[in-house]
């Protein structure tokens, strides 16, 4: 046996104390870079879920063409959530423990909420591509959680001012909103907003009405129909999504129910209703985490449109897809940045990093994790020929405008009727 003398041994030790000394260094040498993505992929919100998987499938392809994350190509770990909190923990632990610390997806906030604690817990990083609470950024903060999307102080007061610019004498203002963290919150955000741009904007106070609680994931909306066809509201907020806003809205047709508004708005379901609804669908307002007309010029954007066409033969890829994409090029830009896949190195350069993405470029802010970026708001309307329906107007909202200051740990405190 050949023996080994004291200077090899200081020799292999100082050489593995070097590699050890470089992060990520030993990870970059152990086969692909493992990505979780935990989105719905079964029930009524499996429509966005789609979205969302499609969206991070290209940006991986994209990158790995591209040569990958120092130097490793990128494989995505997919679980579907079922919009369930119960079922996304239990993916989340399942990938935890198998060594996948970094996370994207979770569009339903309830899911979001519950995985901030665990990974927290466990030393993982979470990337959400839509949730719309605003209790992440604020009462329930975590330092592992991250939005790189619009948050929904900046996407709802937006559509509030637009109201209030666009549509002055309409001041008596309803919503059909789920009886759940996303609809109580986005409802919430619109009075606030409301109540702030009427006055400062068209010089009116807004009478705002009792909204109509909405039931989750049910087939038959009738009661909260004929709840809703008792008011006498001229506008609208809406905030059902999904699978459950295609049916409301079916089943509000035949009452006639959209049609007694002026003026409705929809909080974000961007062209899932009007893709469903075509020709039936009722005119509306919508925010866009994504509108591709509106970013046609952006290199990245043009790539995004031509690749997701080719994979999915659709042109119009919807802005979850979008926020997806944006979700993994934040974790390859924080990686790089930091030469390293380590959950306190990804969370320390995804706090302030800037980064290029198919709406241009955006900010995560350091004090609480949410990015900044321009509100994309579009007007819908039917029409007989075509695909069913059409953007006859969209706008971008600067979101440094409307967004709330951080308060990482604090309540946020909303105006009330």
């Amino acid at each position: 046996m050949k023996s080994i003398d004291r200077r090899s041994i200081l020799k292999y030790s100082a050489a593995a104390a070097a590699i050890s000394s470089v992060p990520g260094l030993v990870r970059a040498q152990s086969g692909p870079l493992k990505i979780g993505l935990i989105t719905p992929l079964s029930g009524p919100q499996e429509f966005i879920g789609s979205y969302v998987k499609n969206g991070a499938e290209i940006a991986v392809e994209q990158i790995n063409k591209a040569g990958g994350i120092m130097g490793r190509q990128v494989a995505l770990e997919i679980r579907d959530d079922k919009a369930n909190p119960a079922a996304a923990l239990a993916a989340a632990r399942e990938l935890l423990g198998s060594g996948i610390n970094l996370h994207i997806g979770g569009i339903s906030s309830a899911v979001v909420l519950a995985l901030g604690p665990v990974m927290q817990q466990e030393n993982g990083v979470f990337v959400t591509c839509g949730a719309g609470t605003e209790k992440m950024n604020h009462e329930n903060y975590s330092p592992n959680l991250f939005r790189p999307g619009d948050s929904p102080d900046a996407r709802t007061r937006a559509q509030a001012k637009l109201m209030a610019q666009k549509y002055p004498d309409i001041t008596r203002w309803t919503g059909l909103v789920p009886d759940h963290e996303y609809g109580r919150t986005t409802w919430g955000i619109f009075v606030d907003g409301l109540l702030e741009f009427y006055p400062s904007i068209a010089k009116k106070k807004p009478e705002i009405l009792e909204p109509i609680l909405m039931p989750y994931g049910v087939a038959d909306y009738r009661n909260p129909i004929t709840q809703a066809l008792r008011q006498q509201a001229d506008g609208c907020f809406n905030c059902t999504y999904g699978g459950d806003a295609i049916t409301m809205f079916q089943q509000a047709r035949g009452f006639g129910l959209m049609q007694r508004y002026k003026v409705i708005c929809d909080a974000a379901n961007e062209f899932l209703v009007a893709r469903g609804l075509k020709e039936q669908f009722p005119a509306q307002w919508t925010g866009m985490h994504y509108y591709a007309e509106a970013n046609k010029g952006n290199p990245l954007s043009d790539k995004f449109v031509a690749d997701y066409l080719a994979k999915t033969k659709d042109a119009e890829p919807l802005g979850w897809a979008a926020e997806a994409h944006a979700s993994i090029y934040a974790l390859q830009k924080a990686v790089e940045k930091g030469k390293s896949t380590d959950t306190a190195a990804v969370i320390a350069n995804l706090k302030g990093l800037t980064w290029d993405t198919v709406t241009g470029p955006r900010t995560m802010r350091a004090e609480d994790n949410q990015a900044i970026k321009d509100v994309e708001l579009v007007y819908i309307e039917p029409t007989t020929t075509g695909k069913g329906y059409k953007v006859s107007q969209y706008v971008k909202i600067d979101g440094k405008s409307v967004i709330f200051p951080p308060t990482p740990g604090k309540k946020l405190v909303l105006r009330t009727a």
